[in-house]
Formats: C-alpha cells, sequence, structure tokens
C-alpha cells in the first residue's frame, strides 16, 4: 500500500476518529491514531505487545482485575496476550498506539544486549516524559507521507529499546501459548481448528477430557479469558490475515465463523476500533473532524 492512500479519509459519525495501518518494515506492525469520544472496546487480547502514548483526554480500561486510568502524557504499555477493554472517560481521549510484536522486540534487544530477550511489563501507565516524546515522534514520522529510511529505523530501535531497558523486566518473558495444563492446551486447539464453524461447549470440554464448568474454570485461570473471548480474539486475528488478500468481506466474515457480516463488522470493530473494510484500506478515520492535538 503507497502512503496516500495509506492517508485517504473516509467520513462517518459518532464524534470519534481513527486511522490504523501497518508497517511491512517492522514485521507488519499495526499503528492507529484515534480520538474516542463514544466508542468503547471489548474486552479482547492481541498477539502483539501494545505501546503508545496517551496524547490528550483520559482513557479508562479494565485490566488484570483492575480498574485503570491513563492520561494524557503518559506512556502505555501491555505485554501480548493481557485481556483489556477501554473506553473514553467524559472528556474523551487520543493516543497514538503501536502494535509491536514479540519477534520485533526480541530483535530490538538483539541489537542492545546480544540476546533475542522478550520483555515483561508489570506497570501499564509510564510517566516518562523522554519515552513519551520519542514514541510519539516515531508514530508522527510513520505517518507522515515523507520517510528517511535510516532516521525511521534509528528512531524505533531507540525508542522500543529504551521501552524494554527503562520499564521491562528482561528476566522473564511473557508467557507463550502452550504454557498451560495438557487439557487447556488440548480446548486451545479444538478452537483453534473450529474458527470458522460454531462450537459447542460440550464439545470443546469432550475435547479438552474435562467437565464442562471444570473447563471454563481452569481455561480462564490458564489463558485469562474464557474459551469464546479466546475464539473470538482468534476469529479477528485470523480476519485480519485474510483482509490482506481478495476475498470479499462477507466471504472472510464466514470464513471466520461469524454469523454475517454485520456481525463481522460489531465485532471486529468492538476489538480493533475500525471496520473491517476501513482496516482492509488500511486507513481509517471515522469521521471528518477537527484532529486532537497529538
Amino acid at each position: 500500500m503507497d502512503q496516500q492512500s495509506a492517508l485517504n479519509r473516509t467520513p462517518a459519525g459518532g464524534g470519534d476518529f481513527a486511522r490504523l495501518w501497518r508497517e511491512a518494515r517492522f514485521d507488519g506492525m499495526e499503528c492507529l491514531n484515534a480520538r474516542f469520544q463514544r466508542h468503547s472496546y471489548a474486552p479482547h487480547t492481541h498477539e502483539t505487545y501494545v505501546v503508545g502514548v496517551i496524547t490528550a483526554g483520559t482513557e479508562l480500561y479494565r485490566c488484570r482485575g483492575t480498574e485503570r486510568v491513563a492520561r494524557a502524557g503518559q506512556v502505555v504499555v501491555l505485554d501480548p496476550e493481557v485481556l483489556h477493554d477501554g473506553r473514553p472517560a467524559a472528556d474523551g481521549y487520543a493516543y497514538r498506539m503501536f502494535y509491536p510484536s514479540v519477534a520485533l522486540f526480541e530483535q530490538a534487544m538483539t541489537d542492545a544486549l546480544g540476546r533475542p530477550v522478550a520483555p515483561h511489563f508489570a506497570a501499564m501507565e509510564l510517566d516518562d516524559p523522554e519515552l513519551f516524546q520519542a514514541l510519539r515522534g516515531l508514530h508522527h514520522g510513520l505517518e507522515g507521507p515523507y520517510r528517511e529510511p535510516l532516521r525511521t529505523d534509528t528512531d524505533a530501535l531507540r525508542a522500543f529499546t529504551a521501552l524494554a531497558l527503562r520499564h521491562g523486566d528482561l528476566t522473564a518473558r511473557p508467557r507463550d501459548a502452550g504454557q498451560e495444563p495438557a487439557a487447556v492446551r488440548r480446548a486451545r486447539e479444538y478452537l483453534d481448528a473450529h474458527l470458522d464453524s460454531p462450537v459447542e461447549l460440550a464439545d470443546l470440554a469432550e475435547a479438552a477430557g474435562l467437565s464442562r464448568f471444570h473447563l471454563l474454570r481452569v481455561f480462564r485461570a490458564a489463558v485469562g479469558t474464557t474459551p469464546h473471548g479466546y475464539l473470538t480474539d482468534r476469529r479477528v486475528a485470523q480476519a485480519k490475515r485474510l483482509l490482506a488478500g481478495p476475498l470479499p468481506l462477507a466471504d472472510v466474515a464466514l470464513a471466520c465463523g461469524f454469523c454475517d457480516q454485520a456481525h463481522f463488522n460489531r465485532v471486529f470493530k468492538g476489538r480493533v476500533g475500525v471496520s473491517p473494510g476501513q482496516y482492509r484500506r488500511g486507513s481509517n478515520p471515522v469521521q471528518d473532524a477537527p484532529a486532537v492535538a497529538a
């Protein structure tokens, strides 16, 4: 996708704005520039890290069992596969987000430390003005129409390395898929194999070798979400991959187990912040309104 098409705007309603694109240079990293006054995210996870800066207002979200607040001027970071939601406070919020892969962080740490470390972040809201400026500057640079590769690579390496070295635990990596009881592993494998079809709890429990009640309890303890939440997140992740290809949206919806395109649109936007069609275009404003200073 050329940068011009990545900056096209499409109007919609609701008082919100979002633009999302992907950076092939950085392992397909998604980048999101958004202002939300109404949109609320459904509980969801990411296969990647979540890294960003709150540039205006206040975001409220629930994560790791607690209600949390991220304010303008703060850096926010989450490990992969951490369940969270998100919603605006009364003043709304604007933010610039990166979704870097584990491999991208490992590469940065290999350059910095000589070993492929994937950091763990215990703190989720960081007060680090220098890092805030570095991340915001990198995001602005990636969104702009003119980019010099050497500067872009330098800014990205410095920003992500600073985040990991200052605030990350480099002795423990995020939990990999598969590091859970065998029954939960069997349940995950069953769900992964049935992204395109309805799943009955009784069938899932049989595949896992547990009662339905016990499966729900141990699955949430091990994975951090319910089997249905896990299945929905995996369906959305699969949809993202298919949206890079030529399949019509209705066919993508069916291939990922959604009832119809309307269901697909609602669930996808609830987790990603933009519609499937907007995600496919790589540029996703949802309102042609004056931008909040970011």
